[in-house]
């Protein structure tokens, strides 16, 4: 958001009082006593002098005047006053002086007088009515500390220009395309504390060590949309884990974050850590995957694409990711619960257009829909296997209650299919879990800031009820090799997780010693954040002896989420960046 004021009169009063060469001024000459950078800042997060004019001296660190820019420029002291509780740094602002007489570069040593505000939380000088530059070709001077020192005390650094030493991970690119951010974690990417360690002391140190060793680099704008979206690679990406080094900039704070403004932003090197990965392998007859679609609508405007464009896009990726994945049944989560059927049918045609070697087919109608507007579907290549009987699901309190608050039921009942392949049968069971987001959770469905998010009470249960499905699946046909996946919202760690742990394998943690499908955007007001495994895949005792092989195929969850569908003109190519939850594949040898 950028503001303009003043009149023109008194931006012309203010041109004139604004000399740009060395020299006495009503300010006073170069080196005679004035404020201390460290004394407009203080040690506290307002600065004592919030409101007073002050006179103060100090060198161009990093030059952002333009308008498309910060339309202002950092200043500090030559050296600190020692005390490590002030920055000798300041923002000096330019957005209300119309000073275009006043152009300082790096490396000038400038005399102002101006206005001390607190901008929105930002320590700043504004309304500059004098300054003088003293010397050019003056030594930037420059901090360099590690991101775990400057996040010990981010206020302590406000306006100062810092160098980190260490080497900078991409964590988080959510609002990349909005606003120009890149969430960077020192040394590695974040991991969701509850994917790793259970609820307790060990899950709360590594939420404390993420937000220790993380911060945010800026496109040194205050605008939105920016064009080009700045830090892409060569091939239009930046996934996480990708890296830079000896990153430098101004800190800036707005918008509730503090902020590394770099010069030149297109100076910023990152390297490729994480390339996009190849088709998936997978071992044994034949593949089963589980794959959230991400609003898979055609009623344009709903929750899915708004306009024709976007569901052509959308479905292209969807069609490129799934046939890319050789899967013979595949779970879908988040089509649209349109009792038409319209979705499902648009992708399988389109399946089957893209599709020269296979045959693909739907499960077809079940006998219970509940209100939720996404649902479970089951598609599966005819030519390799046979559904066996008719489809199942489960009409249940735990899927279907709407409480309180809510206008729509707390889950999606579950789907099940039972399949023969070369005479051996055995059952898919596709999940999707109540989300996290906290809509109408009380009391024990509150968030218990454990990490868990909302509903996990829920989510439990909806796991013990898909565990007596299972049961009872396995009592109906006579059969007990059963697969159960889908989205379950829940990390690996995560009480239905470990719910699910008590009666099946877990093939995830099995074959995958790094796993991860998600990835939750970063900001320091959630600690809760990271990548992790929404995405899962249990089997019973005799069918995890038929499993031959998994893979959580990196597609999605580690790409700029702008490079979907939304804009048919910007899109990452065939099926990366198709859907934000990564697909599961499993492998079986029956």
């Amino acid at each position: 958001m950028k503001r303009t004021t003043g009149i023109l009169a008194v931006a012309t009063m203010l041109m004139a009082a604004l000399p740009a060469a060395a020299g006495a001024s009503d300010h006073g000459d170069c080196r005679d006593p004035a404020t201390p950078i460290s004394a407009i800042q203080g040690d506290g997060a307002d600065s004592p002098l919030d409101g007073q004019v002050v006179v103060t001296e100090g060198i161009v660190t990093v030059d952002l005047q333009a308008e498309s820019e910060l339309s202002g420029f950092f200043i500090e002291a030559r050296s600190g006053d020692g005390d490590p509780d002030t920055s000798d740094g300041v923002f000096v602002s330019h957005r209300d002086t119309w000073t275009p007489l006043f152009n300082p570069s790096v490396g000038d040593f400038v005399r102002i007088e101006g206005t001390v505000d607190e901008q929105f939380g930002n320590t700043q000088v504004e309304f500059l009515s004098a300054a003088t530059i003293c010397r050019s070709g003056v030594r930037v001077p420059t901090t360099r500390l590690d991101a775990r020192t400057y996040n010990a005390d981010n206020e302590a650094y406000e306006g100062m220009h810092l160098e980190f030493r260490n080497t900078l991970a991409v964590t988080d690119t959510f609002n990349l395309h909005r606003f120009g951010e890149v969430w960077l974690g020192e040394s590695a990417v974040v991991e969701q504390p509850t994917n790793e360690f259970e609820v307790g002391v060990d899950a709360e140190a590594l939420a404390e060590d993420n937000m220790a060793r993380s911060f945010l680099l800026d496109d040194s704008s205050t605008g939105s949309d920016p064009d080009p979206v700045p830090y892409l690679l060569a091939d239009g990406t930046l996934r996480l884990g990708d890296t830079t080094e000896h990153l430098s900039g101004g800190i800036f704070f707005s918008f509730g974050q503090y902020r590394v403004m770099p010069q030149d932003p297109t100076a910023v090197d990152f390297a490729a850590q994480n390339l996009r990965p190849g088709p998936p392998s997978h071992d044994g007859d034949l593949a089963v995957a589980s794959f959230n679609v991400l609003n898979y609508w055609t009623t344009l405007g709903g929750r899915g694409a708004a306009t024709p464009e976007q569901l052509e896009v959308q479905t292209d990726k969807l069609v490129s990711a799934i046939l890319e994945m050789d899967a013979d049944i595949v779970g879908l989560q988040e089509v649209e619960n349109d009792l038409t059927h319209t979705p499902i049918l648009t992708l399988l045609a389109a399946l089957n257009a893209g599709d020269d070697t296979h045959d693909w087919a739907w499960i077809g109608e079940l006998d219970h829909y509940n209100s939720y507007p996404i649902r479970n579907e089951i598609i599966y290549r005819s030519d390799r296997v046979s559904a066996v009987g008719d489809p199942v699901t489960l009409a249940d309190p735990a899927f279907d209650t709407i409480p309180p608050g809510r206008d729509t039921p707390v889950g999606r009942p579950p789907v099940a299919q039972t399949f023969s392949y070369d005479g051996e049968l055995f059952t898919v069971v596709n999940n999707h879990f109540k989300s996290k987001s906290c809509s109408g959770a009380e009391g024990a469905n509150d968030d218990q800031d454990d990490g868990q998010a909302c509903w996990n009470p829920v989510r439990v249960r909806q796991a013990d009820v898909t565990l007596g499905f299972t049961r009872h699946l396995i009592r109906s046909t006579g059969d007990s090799d059963v697969l159960v996946i889908g989205d379950l919202n829940a990390y690996m760690r995560e009480d239905p997780i470990l719910t699910f742990e008590r009666r099946l394998d877990n093939l995830v943690t099995t074959f995958d010693s790094d796993p991860y499908s998600f990835n939750f955007f970063a900001s320091f007001s959630a600690p809760w954040i990271g990548r992790g495994s929404l995405d899962h895949a249990f089997a019973t005792s005799s069918m995890a002896s038929q499993v031959a092989s998994l893979e959580v195929w990196h597609i999605n969850a580690d790409e700029p989420r702008f490079l979907d569908w939304f804009d048919p003109d910007v899109t990452a190519p065939g099926p990366y960046r198709s859907s934000d939850h990564d697909p599961v594949i499993i492998g079986l040898d029956l």
